[in-house]
């Protein structure tokens, strides 16, 4: 499907996919807490270089999701739908810029259906829909290589150079690796100037003549020394990094001035740390990011085998032909090789290469669709048959797994009628000659696989933190001093609305951080009963709640002599 609707009709299907029950879950994991909590602070404290979270300065990201969330606080109020605004919004357009990629790569269809596979795959839908950096860095990178595709003009023409050639197209497309750098750091600009560099090694080489055991070394052509070189000073390397720094330098200048903490955590613990360690436990072998964009990239990734099928056969006999496979092969292996050597490993973090992976499955559903395509249709019915199959285990192994954690959930199940439905209607329209028809009702399911997971099966499973007592009386404290002792939830520090002191550590440290006070603790049943008996007299559990997706409890104590503890001592006395 092409033509003049298929942007609206793309849009349509993004936003509903998107903003469908945006704000229904409250905040989830860690991260998205602490990224809205960061833009309260700095809002409340008026101050928008320095980002803060619990009183504390926040090195793991710059500043450009703050002031995103900032503007739509200013504009929404502070809420769970203004947080995730920004991720929804900009994964829209992200859609859009993905079909213009794809419409001047390839054609009409290729651009359409790699869009619709974006805007429906698992991975670039949640982060469309949680307030985290995710879709922010999607969308700076896409709109980086969006310029870039755009800037080079005529991707058909065998003369072109695929390079921006105006001054200003250069400093458009490094100005929007600022950007990336105002949104995650340097691979903002480190990794979309390997890939254009990586496409430019390889269409700038000059026609292999080896012969014999030398052309065993064809691989390694695009890195021979001088040809390298040759290629950075072709990329115009002073004016590039000037156009970038424009843009993000001020910042970082600005923060290094007013706190230089951010600084040596952001580079030296989350960039070098991160590329070094496996951080916080994060890692995984090799396969790990082929397995996680399986995964990442459902229903759409069942077409993988015969996209890498096509898009090898395409390049192999007619290679001249095909910069925009070759191009979006090197976005996706610059990407995924550099994230694979990184120590640290979450799935999360080669989220900005779908772009490249929608485009080359959309190029091959159009061919599969208008016949051109030499692979057998067998790889196109076997995906829909995988499809069936995750369907299945959906619903058959849903309720049993749910069951052991979330009891009383098994109407999630239904998630799985989606890509069951989606694979047998697309088989269906398959064999009766129809596969535009087929893959037009399994985009259709996909887009109801994302709002099931999303807008339905995470607010059911929302439902079951029961931690609204305990946040009422971290709301309502007043001037007590707030501690949470070796349990510490972002999600506290944001709903209470006040900062809560750290103590990691055993029963002495607390004695020392709360004495001559009057404090309120968090922490789990399990650590509050390892005090001694004396602490535990002291400081009497006030309320309790189930701790969400764990077999433990939640407590709150506090001084025996308070309001709060009479009134949880009379509420027992009445109870018993």
């Amino acid at each position: 499907m092409g033509g003049r609707l298929a942007p609206w009709l793309l849009a349509s299907v993004a936003a509903i996919a998107f903003f469908t029950n945006l704000g229904g879950a409250r905040l989830w994991d860690r991260d998205e807490p602490r990224n809205a909590g960061c833009a309260v602070e700095m809002l409340e404290a008026n101050d928008w270089v320095t980002p803060r979270f619990n009183a504390e300065v926040r090195s793991h990201k710059p500043v450009l999701l703050y002031w995103l969330m900032m503007s739509s606080y200013a504009v929404l109020g502070v809420s769970e739908f203004s947080a995730r605004f920004f991720s929804a919004a900009l994964s829209v357009v992200g859609v859009l810029l993905t079909y213009d990629m794809g419409r001047r790569l390839f054609n009409s269809q290729a651009a359409f259906w790699g869009a619709l596979a974006l805007a429906t795959s698992l991975m670039f839908a949640m982060a469309a829909r949680i307030a985290t950096p995710d879709a922010l860095l999607i969308f700076t990178v896409t709109l980086t290589m969006w310029v870039y595709v755009w800037g080079v003009g005529d991707w058909s023409d065998p003369e072109s150079k695929f390079y921006p050639e105006p001054w200003w197209k250069l400093a458009f497309l490094y100005g929007a690796m600022g950007l990336a750098m105002l949104a995650k750091g340097p691979i903002g600009l480190v990794l979309p100037t390997a890939i254009i560099g990586m496409f430019l090694l390889i269409q700038r080489l000059p026609e292999n003549t080896a012969t014999g055991w030398r052309r065993w070394l064809t691989p390694l052509r695009p890195f021979a020394p001088l040809h390298f070189l040759k290629t950075v000073w072709f990329m115009q390397p002073l004016l590039a990094l000037a156009a970038a720094l424009a843009v993000a330098l001020p910042w970082y200048l600005w923060v290094a001035v007013r706190e230089f903490e951010w600084i040596r955590g952001f580079f030296w613990e989350h960039n070098v740390g991160r590329a070094t360690a496996a951080m916080e436990g994060h890692q995984g072998p090799v396969i790990f990011y082929v397995v996680a964009i399986c995964i990442g990239f459902f229903p759409w990734s069942i077409f993988f085998m015969e996209t890498i099928l096509d898009a090898a056969g395409q390049i192999r006999r007619r290679a001249q032909e095909t910069p925009g496979l070759i191009f979006l092969a090197c976005w996706c292996g610059v990407w995924i090789t550099l994230f694979t050597i990184a120590k640290t490993k979450l799935p999360s973090y080669v989220t900005p290469c779908y772009p490249a992976l929608a485009l080359l499955v959309g190029a091959t559903l159009s061919r599969f669709v208008s016949g051109e395509t030499q692979v057998s249709r067998n790889w196109n019915l076997a995906g829909f048959a995988i499809s069936i199959v995750v369907g299945l285990a959906f619903l058959i192994g849903a309720p049993l797994a749910l069951g052991q954690v979330i009891p009383g959930e098994a109407i999630l199940a239904v998630v799985g009628i989606a890509p069951l439905v989606g694979g047998v209607a697309a088989i269906y329209f398959s064999r009766r000659n129809q596969p535009g028809v087929g893959l037009g009702v399994y985009g259709g399911a996909s887009l109801a696989f994302v709002l099931l997971i999303f807008a339905f099966a995470a607010q059911r499973v929302d439902q079951h933190q029961r931690n609204e007592a305990i946040i009422a009386i971290l709301r309502d404290s007043g001037d007590d001093e707030l501690f949470a002792y070796n349990a510490l939830e972002p999600s506290w520090i944001f709903y209470g609305g006040r900062p809560i002191q750290k103590i990691n550590g055993d029963e002495q440290l607390l004695k020392e951080s709360i004495a001559g006070g009057a404090p309120l603790i968090v922490t789990t049943r399990v650590q509050y009963d390892q005090l001694s008996t004396e602490t535990r007299e002291r400081l009497p559990v006030v309320e309790s709640v189930p701790y969400f997706l764990r077999k433990q409890e939640l407590v709150v104590a506090a001084p025996r002599e308070s309001p709060l503890a009479r009134m949880a001592a009379l509420r027992n006395s009445e109870s018993r």
